[in-house]
């Protein structure tokens, strides 16, 4: 082979970092499944990741671990039964991602106009150019891409043109160019662009980036209502308030920021929430600064007291 097994490896661990990544950022906020987007989101993710081990990282391994084109004819239906065998995870996984952006929707009543509209118009164009190339039917992989692009024009018109929760108006635009990355990252293959090793491991790990990179920014760029969850306090640690979801309200204090303030009420030092949130210890510095704004203190004691005063 021209590219050598070290740089597949690399490329491999790299690429089960980033699914390890996605999954583990889904459940840092399994607190939140009780909404839906969350749970198809999290669903989809997995449902990507399993498509691109099974599709693409297996014919990939066969090769490189047969290298006479003899030997690798000979275990070609196997790979085919793994390509085949992932296709209900491809089609369910789109079929997630377009539920995940219907929920998001704040008014689901013409909101589908601009969707549909691109995703109609988009089939024909596909056709057309099938129609006019030198080679008439589509392949295995073009199928693929016509539905990969199908669901993103969907879901990415969906984003940008409609009224969505959960979401300020440069979230909302960073996911919605993500899913066009998405799609964008898939012309080489339609055009049979990918026949070199290097360019495949190149798709292959642009695949697993931009999935973990759309579940990331939905994980921490999306400000879900607060859930009901059971505090369990220990003799060690200073109760939070029953009426702490009316506190937020009254303040309006996100979902993100509601974590800091537990930590606080916990006594525990930027650094240390720092590590319990996953963040850095400016980001706690940050939300601690919107936190006394909103609720007009200058110090932890002064939000402590607030906070008992509040539940009496």
């Amino acid at each position: 082979m021209e590219i050598g097994r070290i740089y597949i490896w690399i490329c491999f661990i790299f690429c089960m970092a980033l699914a390890a990544g996605g999954v583990l950022v889904m459940f840092r906020h399994r607190h939140y499944r009780q909404h839906a987007a969350f749970r198809y989101m999290q669903y989809y993710l997995i449902l990507m990741y399993t498509f691109g081990f099974y599709a693409m990282w297996s014919q990939l391994w066969f090769r490189v671990l047969f290298f006479t084109s003899e030997s690798y004819s000979t275990l070609a239906p196997v790979v085919n039964f793994l390509v085949s065998i992932s296709t209900p995870f491809l089609i369910t996984g789109k079929l997630m991602l377009v539920l995940w952006a219907v929920s998001l929707l704040e008014n689901k009543r013409n909101a589908f106009f601009y969707p549909v509209g691109s995703s109609v118009v988009l089939l024909p164009v596909l056709l057309y150019w099938f129609s006019h190339s030198p080679e008439s039917q589509p392949g295995v992989y073009q199928l693929y891409v016509m539905l990969v692009w199908i669901v993103v024009a969907f879901v990415g018109s969906l984003l940008l043109f409609s009224s969505i929760k959960y979401f300020d108006r440069s979230s909302k635009l960073v996911m919605a160019a993500l899913v066009w990355v998405i799609g964008a990252i898939h012309i080489p293959l339609f055009l049979n662009g990918v026949g070199e090793p290097v360019y495949e491991l190149l798709f292959i790990f642009l695949y697993f980036l931009s999935h973990t990179a759309l579940g990331v920014c939905f994980g921490y760029g999306a400000t879900l209502p607060p859930v009901q969850e059971v505090v369990v306090v220990s003799a060690e640690v200073p109760s939070v308030p029953a009426t702490f979801e009316v506190f937020m309200e009254r303040y309006g204090i996100t979902a993100r920021e509601a974590e800091v303030v537990r930590e606080i009420c916990r006594g525990k030092a930027n650094k240390e929430i720092a590590d319990e949130l996953f963040v850095t210890v400016q980001t706690v510095k940050d939300h601690t600064h919107r936190i006394y704004q909103k609720t007009n203190v200058k110090s932890r004691t002064q939000l402590a007291s607030l906070l008992r005063e509040f539940e009496k």
